[in-house]
């Protein structure tokens, strides 16, 4: 990173997940570390192989927007307008409002899904094979694609700069925050409301990664165990649901209205594995290149992590795989550097995963405390071997956490990275 590039801040965070809604009802669960993973009852699972999914049943549209707006919009639109309300309410910030916020035509929406309003979708085929065309909503066209989001977030708050949809996968929400993190650094905006969205939870949806076995199978009966990252008992990962957006601010145009930061968005590296749709690469090279890109991004060395927050979605072959890249990505100090995989907590929401999991080093760093790895009872002796200090302490981890690496992969080879840092860091 060079000396000339804007300084960027976390000054808003905004969430939705199956363990809390809003920063403070999140966090709590976080360091309650209770798995809110259970038998999904949107639909009757009894067909497929795993029956369990991490459902954001507290969410009520009408706590975010008014009535008319949340029948116009479908439950993605509707996650992603709540999550980016909460993060602007959190910082303080509002469009175009002197001393509240920067210039509307200058602050942009950055937000990666997977799937999109593929959920939606599905209903409405329904409705159509059931009842005619005539059933189908006529909000059908404006809901489905993955810019639906971002548009109705951009509509409601008034904020008119550029709009970018990534769909990498469950890198997505990672990949968002990067291009926003470039975007602010090179002056082309001062703001941008990014991470991530996704409500993949219909039949249609969860069987096609039921079909190809990358979901939990054995914990139908104990759901809370399902998600059980780089645990020997893993057998798959457990689909969620959640958004989280985060308000990036340049340095200047927060100091200058006196917003308090979370956290410094430091550094940013993606690649690919260019192997296999499902697996990773086993030796994690692309993953490691990653991080080592993002590190060198933020102008931090591998031995300035001072914790990271893994992607670990509790598949066997994927866990193993990461902590390859980590020890690739980190070195010799990697002995001493705390990790946690913290997806029992929210489930795996796809392409909102790394968003969810930025909000948490963002918080990490701010509170000198780091999450454990719920259901990690018995470690994985390759996985241990390569990552001696995970975190399975029952009250998490306090410390003083300067720097924080997070990482996201998803199908396809997609490996995103991100580096965080204490504000002066």
């Amino acid at each position: 990173m060079t000396d000339d590039l804007r300084d960027v801040w976390i000054t808003g965070i905004g969430l939705v997940a199956a363990c809390g809604i809003g920063r403070d009802a999140f966090w709590a669960g976080m360091r309650e570390g209770r798995s809110p993973v259970k038998r999904i009852d949107r639909f009757d699972p009894g067909t497929f192989r795993s029956q369990v999914a991490a459902q954001v049943d507290a969410f009520e549209p009408l706590d975010h927007m008014d009535a008319r707006t949340a029948r116009q919009l479908d439950r993605f639109s509707q996650f992603g307008l709540a999550a980016g309300g909460l993060a602007l309410a959190d910082a303080g910030w509002q469009p175009g409002r002197a001393g509240a916020g920067a210039d509307p035509t200058r602050t942009g929406i950055y937000l990666g899904s997977a799937l999109g309003g593929i959920a939606f979708a599905e209903t409405q085929h329904e409705r159509y094979l059931e009842r005619g065309i005539r059933a189908v909503s006529p909000t059908l066209a404006l809901a489905v694609f993955g810019g639906a989001a971002p548009a109705n977030i951009g509509i409601a708050l008034g904020v008119r700069g550029p709009i970018l949809s990534t769909a990498n996968s469950c890198a997505s929400g990672s990949v968002a925050l990067g291009e926003a993190l470039g975007a602010i650094r090179a002056g082309e905006i001062d703001a941008a409301i990014a991470g991530g969205v996704e409500c993949p939870l219909s039949p249609l949806a969860f069987g096609a990664f039921d079909i190809i076995r990358a979901l939990s199978p054995g914990s139908n009966a104990n759901p809370e165990a399902a998600c059980r990252p780089f645990d020997s008992g893993r057998d798959g990962f457990v689909m969620g649901e959640g958004a989280a957006l985060l308000l990036l601010e340049a340095s200047d145009i927060a100091r200058s209205r006196g917003a308090q930061p979370y956290a410094r968005l430091m550094g940013y590296g993606a690649t690919s594995d260019a192997y296999h749709m499902v697996q990773p690469r086993p030796d994690g090279i692309e993953a490691a290149r990653a991080a080592s890109i993002a590190m060198g991004d933020a102008g931090v060395r591998p031995g300035e992590i001072d914790y990271v927050n893994a992607h670990a979605s509790s598949t066997p072959i994927g866990d193993v795989a990461e902590a390859r890249a980590l020890a690739l990505a980190l070195g010799e100090g990697l002995g001493k550097v705390p990790v946690s995989g913290t997806k029992a907590l929210y489930g795996h929401p796809l392409g909102a995963s790394g968003a969810i999991e930025a909000a948490i080093s963002a918080l990490t760093i701010r509170d000198g405390w780091a999450p454990r790895s719920v259901n990690l009872t018995n470690p994985d002796p390759d996985v241990e071997a390569l990552l001696p200090c995970l975190i399975r302490d029952e009250g998490g981890r306090p410390g003083r956490y300067r720097h924080v690496l997070s990482t996201s992969f998803g199908f396809g080879g997609l490996n995103a990275a991100l580096v965080f840092g204490e504000v002066g860091a």
